[in-house]
């Protein structure tokens, strides 16, 4: 694990309730960064009003990228550098889940297990990161749709998006994970959607996408409504929002308390729930399509993984199960499927997935 940064080196500030501007909030869970060391403790505060959470103190927007250590989980897996040697040892999942059959086999040929690898595919789908289906006019037209995607990372789901036909950008606020996503021949933007929208307005202009994708990187920002705001004027009419953010509300986070996986102070500012959900889209001009519980029980094995790796920091099982999160096997997943799908049938997922369109009225 890298070298965490110390929080009392950085600038911190109070603030009000990103949601609803209500400036009194309570404390109601105090806990320190069980994943990646940094010291201290971090309080979250609940809106006397709106009742959303939110970490308050918070680190400010100059020195939050500096919470993030090298080895952060999501910007692993574009390249094998920085991974445990039992990362590099194991095939990736896409190895096992690949639709073409091996060199010299037809699909047809039972041999090339192409029926399996599909029943994998679905036994497994968290629908995490579903994609919408090209606008009419677009396919009537030839003209490929246009998508944007917030967090891009090292460019895994641009790489989805392009291999689907559509003409996709990237913004991620750290340049050495954004350089290995330009390395793959995208047009991908060092910084924030706000500046960099207001550095190249040409290229960000209004309604000039169909799509705006932001995947686990919505509980990250400062100020969530006025980063939704530009995405919804960057849409075109009926465009789509779709993003994912850990569900605060759920059952797995009472039960692990301070070991829940998806915690992560303090780099996870914001923690929603469906209702914060919900008034987060109403005050940023969208309509809610579709809240999906996502069927992914990884959150589970995270937090069995900070809680051993605390009570018993001399078992290495604590360790191998936090660092699997980041590189899932195949059949790890298939064995949590049975419990992630019941989760996601009852509404207690760990993780949500939202799909909300741009409001065609004004907004106020």
């Amino acid at each position: 694990m890298s070298e965490p940064a110390s929080s009392n080196a950085f600038s911190w500030e109070t603030t009000a309730c990103p949601l609803c501007g209500n400036a009194r909030s309570s404390a109601v869970f105090v806990a320190s960064d069980l994943l990646y060391g940094c010291p201290g403790e971090f309080t979250l505060a609940r809106c006397t009003v709106c009742r959303h959470v939110f970490l308050n103190p918070r680190p400010t927007r100059d020195c939050i990228g500096q919470f993030y250590p090298v080895d952060y989980g999501p910007f692993r897996g574009g390249t094998d550098s920085g991974r445990k040697p039992e990362a590099q040892s194991r095939k990736p999942l896409s190895h096992f889940l690949e639709t073409q059959p091996p060199p010299g086999r037809s699909k047809l040929d039972p041999r090339s297990w192409l029926w399996l690898r599909r029943l994998v595919l679905w036994w497994i789908d968290s629908r995490a990161a579903p994609i919408p289906k090209s606008q009419i006019s677009n396919l009537k037209s030839q003209i490929p749709p246009r998508a944007l995607e917030l967090g891009c990372s090292h460019g895994a789901f641009l790489q989805q998006l392009r291999d689907r036909g559509w003409e996709c950008v990237g913004i991620e606020p750290a340049a050495d994970v954004a350089s290995r996503a330009a390395e793959r021949g995208f047009d991908v933007r060092v910084g924030s959607l706000e500046s960099v929208v207001a550095t190249d307005p040409q290229t960000f202009a209004p309604s000039s996408f169909d799509a705006v994708f932001a995947w686990m990187v919505i509980e990250h920002l400062h100020d969530p409504v006025a980063t939704l705001r530009i995405a919804r004027e960057l849409l075109k009419p009926g465009g789509t929002l779709s993003f994912s953010v850990p569900n605060f509300g759920c059952w797995e986070r009472r039960a692990f308390g301070r070991f829940w996986y998806a915690l992560q102070l303090p780099t996870h500012l914001q923690h929603f729930t469906s209702a914060a959900l919900h008034r987060m889209l109403a005050a940023s001009g969208f309509d809610l399509v579709e809240l999906i519980h996502q069927r992914n029980a990884n959150n589970l094995v995270g937090s069995l993984g900070l809680w051993l790796r605390t009570k018993f920091p001399r078992w290495i099982l604590g360790e191998r199960l936090i660092r699997w999160i980041d590189n899932p096997s195949a059949i790890g997943l298939c064995l949590l499927a049975p419990m992630a799908r019941v989760l996601a049938m009852v509404r207690q997922s760990g993780r949500l997935t939202v799909v909300a369109r741009r409001s065609n009225p004004p907004m106020c």
